[in-house]
């Protein structure tokens, strides 16, 4: 009679082992997953910044450039006005002097501002469209940081439910008599 229910005790031992090591492996693969989940995550995000500060880089060498063609457009525009001050001043003399070469040279320094501005207004364009395309990748690689987060802390919770069924294990066999 003993023996059988130290055979019974024994059982239900083992099957609260069982139990036990059943919820502990559901616990182990969900933290896995979530870490698989997060590594996913961690690599798309990487990829997205990485891929943003391309652009960006790019961005800065078209920026440059529309600079150099602004500073060459309000030089232009500077010659381009000393011309026409030129051709003035010829005018007011009663048209002593080169005035034909004075309005020609302001018509083309007029053609170099024309052209600057317009080369600068399409590095300026694709400026734009380069820090639009990498602002919208960082702003997903934020969307991909947050569930990388959140699937690190489901990771962690997953992680300390393990731990804890693996101590009532440990305690369940240090109460075990020898």
């Amino acid at each position: 009679m003993i023996s059988d229910l130290i055979e019974e005790d024994a059982r239900s031992l083992e099957e609260m082992t069982a139990e036990l090591n059943k919820e502990a492996s559901k616990h182990r693969e969900a933290r896995d997953k979530y870490h698989q989940q997060a590594s996913v995550l961690a690599e798309k995000r990487n990829r997205l910044q990485q891929r943003a500060r391309e652009l960006s880089s790019q961005a800065q060498v078209y920026r440059k450039k529309r600079d150099e063609c602004n500073a060459a457009a309000r030089d232009a525009k500077a010659k381009r006005e000393e011309c026409n001050d030129r051709a003035a001043q010829i005018r007011a003399r009663g048209g002593v002097g080169d005035i034909d070469g004075a309005r020609s040279q302001a018509q083309e320094h007029h053609a170099t501002v024309v052209k600057m501005s317009a080369d600068g207004q399409a590095n300026h364009e694709k400026m734009s469209q380069l820090m639009d395309e990498a602002s919208k990748l960082r702003d997903e690689a934020q969307v991909c940081h947050e569930q990388f987060l959140t699937c690190k802390a489901a990771a962690d919770s997953e992680h300390a439910k393990l731990v804890e069924v693996l101590k009532r294990i440990s305690d369940l066999r240090d109460n075990l008599p020898d």
